[in-house]
């Protein structure tokens, strides 16, 4: 019987040893599971962070192309404007070379009666009109 309380006494020993190390690895037990629930509750925060964030990311390439096919459909109507300014610009320029001839052949009309009283009052001095007389008469109307 020796030999069993021997045994016994010996794992009474390694009880005794074993129990403390039991509780201590319960503590870090319990510490590793609120470490784990933590960080559980961490990860579920940043996954919901994550999906809010993905989602702004979303929306933020939606604006971005709306702005793209604005700029794109402003860019077609600035050349279209610049089209048309171009033309408008141009018919313009023709407008305003109309007006200076209908002003220039104005101007000739309004002298016309003038140059034929001067040709009949030198015809009626004289009789006749030298070509010289005649250049002198259209010079002072130019």
């Amino acid at each position: 019987m020796d030999g069993i309380s021997e045994d016994k006494l010996n794992v009474d020993i390694e009880l005794t040893r074993l129990i403390p190390k039991l509780e201590e690895l319960k503590e870090e037990m319990l510490r590793a599971n609120e470490n784990i629930e933590r960080l559980e509750s961490e990860l579920r925060f940043s996954t919901e962070k994550a999906a809010e964030m993905g989602q702004k990311v979303k929306f933020k390439d939606k604006e971005i192309e709306n702005y793209k096919t604005d700029l794109e459909k402003r860019k077609k109507e600035i050349y279209i404007l610049n089209g048309k300014n171009k033309e408008d610009r141009e018919e313009t320029e023709e407008l305003i070379k109309k007006i200076k001839s209908l002003e220039t052949q104005l101007s000739e009309v309004k002298a016309s009666p003038i140059i034929l009283e001067r040709i009949r009052d030198v015809m009626i001095h004289k009789g006749f009109l030298a070509d010289r007389e005649l250049d002198l008469i259209f010079k002072e109307f130019e």
